[in-house]
């Protein structure tokens, strides 16, 4: 996925991490254990998250969380048997960029245990931006339909944790809907499932940006063993005959880099107003409706978002600034994928449209004064790096 990410002033005490106000040396975020329900008329999520958290630093007194416009109410030690106290906390001031920071009195005792559970309950803002309502006639149906989309720095509008890449947990989810309504995140939905009420569980470790969820009127259709495809119901026939090569994409993927580590690779074909080419959540993939063609020569989409199974979800950028390293091994992968697939002359086609879209970008940049932003490694601290 691309996308551009505002230049950041930040104090030189902030942690290695720029875009994030956490501490992982002093407290890591091993689990996080969502209890959520979707309120489309409030455009809220409102419920829990609770942390399992594993303090490093013996004399670290403060565990310090992203949050954006996060309406905290309360913070709570969940002990071993199931009893909780009651923990002080304060939001700092809030950055257009970063958010708030989400300082809790971390609980001390006489002897230390490998990790604590800390229960934030919560809610989300209106008009949180990781998350976006969509209204029946942004859809192809009767029903409304909302999405998140965390990278890079958005699952904290959701979500209070450590949201940087250089941090990966696993994760589990209650997600509350409206009956009529379907939840699928980037996780295995369990067997426990019910209508308006479904459970979900990442046991592969994962950054906080990869943390994705959509709840709306949809339909599965499965593709293979391993792969799938998601979307609303009246256009699952032609999203189905697109995607039929999906188990030749992961079989290439496989070829290429090794085992595919997430178990399922399924695909959700999103509302028309989804405004992104793709986004490769693990597991359930994010893509455009715009790549249903009817002659799949839109499906690199597809490709490229696979690929990032290995390159950025397996191994990911220790921060923003080093995003290139995400994109760029991914879109080397993805030709390769696809030259094995549908062969070198479609792939070189690909190409001269890829390097003629990088020609005008760089032209962009250089109009508009900022030609620094064409750089691999890019500054985005605002600091001068001499």
């Amino acid at each position: 996925m691309s996308f551009l990410l505002a230049l950041v002033p930040v104090s030189p005490a902030q942690a290695a991490d720029p875009h994030s106000y956490a501490d992982p040396d002093k407290f890591l975020v091993r689990h996080v254990a969502l209890n959520l329900r979707a309120d489309f008329e409030a455009h809220r999520l409102d419920g829990t998250a609770e942390l399992t958290v594993e303090q490093r630093d013996p004399y670290a007194k403060e565990l310090t969380l992203d949050t954006r416009d996060l309406e905290i109410r309360s913070v709570q030690l969940v002990e071993a048997d199931g009893t909780t106290k009651i923990l002080a906390f304060r939001q700092g001031v809030r950055d257009p960029i970063l958010g708030s920071p989400l300082t809790i009195d971390f609980p001390h005792c006489c002897e230390p245990t490998p990790t604590t559970r800390i229960r934030i309950d919560y809610r989300t803002a209106s008009d949180a931006s990781a998350l976006q309502w969509l209204v029946p006639e942004q859809t192809s149906g009767p029903h409304p339909f909302v999405y998140s989309q965390g990278q890079a720095i958005h699952t904290r509008s959701w979500i209070p944790l450590q949201d940087t890449p250089a941090v990966r947990v696993t994760y589990s989810a209650r997600l509350r809907t409206p009956p009529e309504l379907v939840a699928v995140m980037s996780a295995a939905r369990l067997d426990s499932s019910t209508a308006g009420d479904y459970r979900f569980e990442m046991k592969q470790p994962i950054p906080s940006y990869l943390i994705a969820f959509a709840i709306g009127d949809l339909a599965f259709r499965p593709l293979g063993d391993r792969t799938g495809v998601w979307t609303e119901p009246s256009r699952l026939d032609a999203a189905a005959a697109e995607l039929e090569d999906l188990p030749k994409m992961l079989e290439a993927g496989e070829r290429m880099v090794g085992p595919y580590r997430w178990d399922r690779y399924d695909v959700l074909i999103m509302p028309r107003a989804f405004a992104y080419g793709g986004m490769e959540n693990p597991r359930l993939s994010f893509v455009s409706p715009s790549i249903i063609a009817g002659d799949k020569s839109l499906v690199a989409t597809v490709v490229h978002e696979l690929a990032h199974s290995w390159s950025g979800n397996l191994v990911t950028n220790a921060t923003w600034s080093d995003f290139w390293l995400n994109e760029g091994f991914t879109s080397y992968l993805d030709r390769r994928m696809s030259e094995m697939i549908y062969g070198k002359r479609r792939t070189d086609m690909e190409d001269a449209i890829a390097y003629e879209g990088l020609q005008l970008t760089i032209a962009d940049f250089e109009a508009a004064g900022t030609p620094q932003d064409t750089d691999l490694k890019l500054d985005l601290t605002g600091r001068d790096p001499s």
